[in-house]
């Protein structure tokens, strides 16, 4: 299979994984299988072991890749640098490391066309994805040749072509050669060329292993409409006002880190705010995410998958009669699913300072939330009030629950959402996996997202998810996760993403 097709074949299993199943593996499970595929990927670790302190990664296959990619990832295969070495280390302690290591080799040796990467000690390699102007996208692999090895002549394997090209070796279709090779001869304007991929790089972490680059027009052409992990990755990056973003994966003591740098309209990032209420929810939350006001919350639900996501609508239907309900949520906003007997809860907590008006804007609310939550032909349910919490039990609709107590207003898919909150005595952010993923709770960030992997996959699982082949095969790799701390941070045209996984 020539390295093309290898590629291609595999975008193709990522992207099988049935509509009903993918919503049910969460953001979390989902975030990690992307860590998980990334850290594999560094099973292109062909180099020999080395003590050298070593620069930054080389990134000499930027120059042979157009300005216009849509999709550039790059990986340092160089043993000699400490990042590289920190995430072999890691690497090899995923149960599926040795086996995704073989099969990648396999691909990128393309053995119909003598190329064989083992041969070669590269430093780098690269996937690109072009626009060719089809009206589909063209892929080139570029691995570094500079380590020697045996040069085989230029050739054509079917639909693809390998050539030697500045110093690497070129895999792709026709068009995409062409493009290389004119850059190699200094026509053209180069991706490493490009301001906005330099500055967005520039602010990645010098011992990284791996990067990618990725516009607008890939997460639209090529991440989101594959569906799968591809497609939620898509969606993940995707920001309001996006024009292209920077990602970043390092070994990091206890785990790894994916630092993402989006490149985006002015103005379009999210407003700061400093995160207090994870102090005051149930230690077992399998999700907690914390941002300012209720903006962006449908689009998350939308991701988490886990069977709550009937609120995204409410959050994007919601029209003038909610407006006073919606303000109660413009300041800190904290989003959590936690266990429930027949379905995860979500549940939504914000501050109130006039706890009588918080009232009055809910008990406002009731009739047009009756409206919107109700069963297609059902008639229009009644609110019932039960000890502290008021609740919304539309038959065949979607369950609502709420309370405003302690200066807080609680809104939940179930009383016990209400009375988790009302009657936490651990606090989340006390736990050790918080501790751990998270840190100390940062201030002026732009949302706060803490996962349980433990807890999530279980749920995943019990789903249906266990049946599921992409997942069977990375099953053991993810359970090596314990928990991911995430954090958004940015102002003006740039913001920066953190994510840490945790795998003790």
């Amino acid at each position: 299979m020539n390295a093309s097709s290898a590629a291609a074949s595999a975008r193709s299993r990522l992207g099988r994984l049935p509509g009903g199943r993918r919503a049910q593996v969460g953001l979390a499970a989902l975030l990690v299988v992307i860590v998980i595929a990334a850290a594999a990927v560094a099973a292109l670790l062909l180099a020999t072991s080395g003590d050298g302190q070593g620069p930054p990664p080389a990134d000499r296959a930027a120059r042979l890749v157009p300005a216009g990619a849509l999709v550039f990832v790059h990986l340092s295969t160089d043993g000699s640098r400490p990042g590289t070495q920190r995430a072999l280390k890691l690497a090899r302690r995923l149960p599926g490391f040795q086996g995704r290591r073989a099969a990648l080799i396999r691909r990128l040796t393309a053995p119909g066309c003598g190329v064989d990467v083992r041969a070669l000690h590269p430093k780098e390699a690269a996937l690109a994805f072009l626009d060719l102007g089809s009206g589909t996208a063209g892929s080139l692999v570029l691995v570094d040749a500079a380590g020697g090895g045996k040069a085989p002549v230029d050739r054509t394997c079917g639909t693809v072509q390998v050539a030697r090209v500045g110093g690497f070796y070129a895999i792709g279709q026709p068009q995409a050669i062409q493009a290389a090779q004119q850059l190699a001869r200094g026509r053209g304007r180069a991706l490493a060329d490009d301001a906005g991929y330099r500055r967005a790089t520039r602010a990645l972490p010098a011992g990284r292993v791996a990067d990618a680059w990725v516009t607008k027009a890939g997460l639209e052409r090529l991440l989101v409409p594959q569906g799968g992990l591809l497609g939620t990755l898509g969606a993940i990056v995707d920001q309001p006002g996006l024009r292209a973003a920077a990602l970043g994966l390092s070994a990091a003591p206890g785990g790894a880190r994916m630092t993402i740098r989006y490149l985006r309209a002015p103005g379009s990032a999210g407003k700061p705010f400093a995160p207090t209420l994870a102090g005051e929810l149930p230690a077992n939350a399998i999700a907690y995410v914390g941002m300012r006001g209720v903006s962006g919350a449908g689009r998350l639900l939308g991701l988490t998958g886990t069977g709550t996501a009937g609120l995204a609508p409410l959050l994007a239907r919601a029209g003038k009669d909610l407006a006073p309900l919606l303000r109660l949520f413009g300041g800190e906003v904290a989003l959590t699913i936690t266990p429930g007997a027949q379905a995860p809860v979500l549940t939504l907590t914000t501050r109130t300072r006039d706890e009588a008006a918080a009232r009055a804007a809910l008990a406002a609310a009731q009739a047009p939330l009756a409206r919107l939550l109700r069963a297609p032909g059902a008639k229009l349910p009644a609110w019932h009030r039960r000890g502290g919490v008021v609740q919304l039990r539309p038959p065949g609709g979607i369950e609502l629950d709420y309370g405003v107590f302690d200066g807080k207003v609680v809104v939940s898919t179930q009383a016990g959402g209400v009375d988790a909150v009302r009657r936490a005595k651990a606090p989340l952010s006390g736990t050790a996996e918080w501790s751990k993923a998270i840190g100390k709770t940062p201030t002026g960030v732009t949302s706060l997202v803490f996962l349980d992997l433990t807890q999530l996959l279980g749920l995943a699982e019990q789903s249906g998810l266990s049946g599921d082949r992409t997942y069977l095969s990375v099953r053991d790799d993810l359970r090596m996760v314990r928990a991911v701390g995430a954090q958004t941070a940015g102002e003006g045209d740039e913001s920066t993403a953190e994510l840490f996984f945790l795998i003790p």
